[in-house]
């Protein structure tokens, strides 16, 4: 399995304080059967060192020296997990705060709601060639009270992460439930962890897997896990799991899901709507810029 969203670099955001804490949650994820994590330190929030890059940098390299000193056989990337603000397009394209440099950033949105022209910026970013990933949308409230919002924005071309901890339900009741009715509309494409901690949203996908299988079937939910994130730290296109849909325009996910029948085969399409299709069905085209240096 693959992690794509966590904070396990020790004293930088709200993360582990020390490498103590850290190697302990690297231990987690790896007895849990993850096999690559990329780190995703909070930028323009909930940091404690104003967002210095140079430290940054630093804290990357000790990171990884540590968890080899260490003995743990995991395969770490490097990314951020990015604050909208006003700046952020500019703040992006200068710096490129993407997933091992590929075209992929994690965005995200401040927790009480989606602000006023958000739809632009995204739409900027990906004229610049970027593929915005928006991180926990599930516990947006904006999102929450109106999934059309992400609908459009899924149907632009951005991708969507749940948090494992969302579709276990130790984040809610109402949290679990918006997680469903994202997964059952194809608005989410990649299960992660966002561990913070050993206690509270530790890392580990497992049980995660095993609830969105209840929902989506094993298939989808066990690629949500690998071959979505593997994707994008190969800067592919997100392989094709199912068109998004209007949750507006449907029943509720409880509904629908009473009625579903459980897939023994993989289902056809899901990703990032809005691209041209291949003749298969199983790819979207997400028209993903290569880098140029």
């Amino acid at each position: 399995m693959i992690d794509l969203h966590t904070h396990l670099l020790w004293d930088w955001d709200d993360g582990p304080d020390d490498r103590v804490q850290a190697l302990e949650m690297c231990r987690m994820a790896e007895k849990d059967g993850t096999k690559a994590i990329c780190l995703t330190p909070h930028l323009f929030r909930a940091n404690r060192y104003g967002d210095n890059l140079e430290l940054l940098r630093q804290r990357m390299v000790e990171f990884d020296e540590e968890m080899r000193t260490s003995g743990i056989g995991i395969e770490f990337h490097w990314g951020a997990e990015v604050y909208v603000h006003a700046e952020v397009v500019r703040a992006v394209e200068k710096f490129r705060f993407t997933v091992d440099q590929t075209s992929y950033v994690f965005l995200e949105f401040a927790a009480d709601g989606v602000p006023v022209g958000a739809a632009n910026m995204l739409a900027q970013l990906m004229s610049k060639g970027f593929v915005p990933i928006i991180s926990h949308p599930e516990r947006n409230k904006g999102f929450a009270a109106r999934p059309e919002l992400l609908f459009e924005f899924v149907n632009m071309g951005c991708a969507a992460q749940v948090t494992a901890a969302s579709l276990t339900g130790e984040l809610g009741k109402e949290t679990r439930t918006t997680a469903g009715l994202f997964l059952v509309n194809n608005l989410v494409h990649i299960i992660a962890s966002d561990a913070h901690r050993t206690i509270g949203r530790p890392p580990g996908l497992s049980g995660a897997v095993e609830a969105a299988s209840k929902i989506v079937g094993e298939s989808k939910a066990r690629a949500m896990v690998t071959e979505v994130p593997r994707a994008i730290l190969d800067n592919k296109a997100l392989p094709d799991w199912g068109e998004p849909e209007n949750p507006l325009r449907h029943k509720t996910w409880t509904q629908r899901l009473l009625g579903m029948p459980r897939r023994s085969t993989r289902p056809a399409g899901w990703g990032g709507g809005g691209g041209q299709r291949t003749g298969s069905g199983h790819t979207t085209v997400l028209k993903i810029k290569k880098n140029s240096t």
